[in-house]
C-alpha cells in the first residue's frame, strides 16, 4: 500500500503546476479537513472514505497541496 501511495505522491506532484493553471479552488481548509488528509496520506481511511474524500481533495489546491506534503513526510 505505501507503493500506491509513493505512486500517487508523484502523480500529483507532476500534475500540481497543471492543477494551480485551471484557476482551481484554493478554499481554505478546516482543522478536520487537514486532520482527514492526512488520515488518508497515511492510509487510516476505508475505501469509501478515500473515495468520498477524493474529489474534494482534487477540486482545491491546498488539499492538493497539503495531500503531497502529508505524503512527502512519509
Amino acid at each position: 500500500m505505501n507503493n500506491e501511495f509513493s505512486i500517487l505522491a508523484q502523480f500529483l506532484e507532476n500534475l500540481s503546476p497543471e492543477v494551480s493553471g485551471r484557476n482551481g479552488s484554493s478554499v481554505a481548509l478546516s482543522d478536520d479537513q487537514i486532520d482527514q488528509i492526512k488520515k488518508f496520506a497515511a492510509g487510516e481511511l476505508s475505501a469509501e472514505q478515500r473515495d468520498a474524500l477524493l474529489p474534494d481533495i482534487l477540486e482545491n489546491d491546498k488539499a492538493l497541496h497539503e495531500l503531497v506534503e502529508a505524503l512527502q513526510s512519509k
